[in-house]
């Protein structure tokens, strides 16, 4: 604020009190400057009076160097913004119509100031005070409606969240399906992909970013959000990997399929993790592991009679024999393929799965021995270990 000599400012106070004596005249002058924004029509005169005579008594009080608005007044600024955004007022249009009334005001306060015969210093000083509480207060507008955006884009969120906690876990009923699905995009005759991920925590926020941009198709924005410390959703879009996440998707399907795809996508993520996968996973990803996963006492008895019968031998032997078996598997049964894969010689594997069919009693040329052997490896991979398991 720029100083003043004593004598301009006992002029700005004598100002202000003739201004304050206008108050009735300077608010239908603002009304006038109000009513030129047509989005204010939608504002009731007497609310936009009350601003009015607020905006009076900030000039007022700002001349007489105080900071306070009289007592009487029912709102400052921030409420008025607030107000203002909830009315639907476009902020643009917030700022624009505050310029205007204090530039009424400016106006006022330097016709008062010459016919009080003020020095030309003391209307510069005044004009600057009333310019700086116009840039001043034009800011605080602004952030009051950048609060109440804020808090109802909050809400709204809140409101999708919960609306999809309920449709994953089957608690709307078909009408308000509809009615919900409508508010939110969300398309009764449409398919959509249901998913349940996990990542590190550090990752979360970062992959609902990603999952939220990447599933954006045909007008329909991804309902993302937390459940249980999984990060589940509804897309248009399947989704694609993302980082070290493991993303479990079932669907398409229709609302009404919402719930049993989350179920499946639930199943398909808890296999996938007991199995150490990333990526993108879905039921036929994993085939019959998800079996073993959830067959755990054919996996025991499977376990003891091909993996068990190995324990007596030395660790190293075993676990040679035993890598051997699962390359010789996942090569097709191909002896070179396993040696190459190995870095072995052929002798070595004949050698090793030799030892493993002695041992075991397994013959690898059954196919109903073969499939044991296979579904007790993929069991070991995932079993229990430690106190309790």
């Amino acid at each position: 604020m720029v100083p003043m000599p004593d004598a301009s400012g006992s002029l700005l106070v004598t100002t202000a009190q003739r201004l304050r004596q206008r108050t009735d005249d300077l608010v239908e002058r603002q009304l006038s400057a109000l009513r030129t924004l047509r989005s204010y029509d939608r504002v009731p005169d007497d609310d936009l009076r009350r601003s009015c005579r607020r905006n009076v008594a900030r000039v007022v009080a700002v001349l007489e160097r105080r900071d306070q608005l009289p007592s009487e007044i029912e709102e400052d600024e921030r409420a008025s913004g607030q107000r203002r955004a909830l009315q639907g007022i476009p902020s643009e249009d917030v700022v624009e119509a505050y310029r205007r009334v204090l530039s009424v005001l400016r106006d006022a306060f330097i016709e008062e100031a010459v016919a009080a015969g003020a020095d030309p210093w003391a209307v510069l000083t005044g004009a600057r005070q009333l310019w700086d509480l116009t840039d001043r207060f034009s800011s605080v507008l602004v952030s009051a409606r950048q609060q109440v955006e804020i808090d109802a884009a909050r809400r709204d969120e809140r409101h999708r969240m919960a609306f999809l906690h309920r449709i994953l876990t089957g608690g709307v009923d078909p009408a308000e399906l509809v009615e919900g699905g409508a508010i939110h995009g969300i398309l009764p005759d449409r398919e959509y992909w249901v998913l349940r991920c996990r990542q590190r925590p550090d990752g979360v926020q970062r992959l609902i970013r990603q999952l939220e941009s990447a599933g954006i198709g045909a007008g329909f924005r991804p309902l993302i959000t937390m459940f249980d410390d999984d990060v589940v959703g509804i897309s248009a879009i399947r989704p694609v990997p993302y980082d070290d996440a493991v993303i479990a998707v079932a669907g398409p399907v229709t609302l009404t399929g919402v719930p049993q795809a989350f179920a499946e996508a639930t199943r398909v993520l808890n296999v996938a993790v007991r199995y150490r996968r990333t990526g993108v996973v879905d039921s036929s990803s994993l085939s019959v592991r998800a079996a073993v996963e959830q067959q755990g006492e054919l996996g025991e008895q499977l376990f003891r009679r091909y993996i068990t019968r190995l324990s007596g031998r030395s660790g190293s032997a075993s676990a040679e024999i035993l890598e051997t078996v699962q390359s010789y598997l996942r090569e097709r049964r191909s002896v070179a393929a396993v040696a190459r894969a190995l870095s072995i010689h052929e002798n070595t594997v004949r050698y090793r799965l030799e030892r493993y069919q002695t041992i075991t009693g397994a013959d690898l040329a059954d196919t109903d021995a073969l499939v044991e052997v296979w579904w007790a490896l993929e069991y070991a991979s995932i079993r229990p270990t430690g106190p309790g398991a």
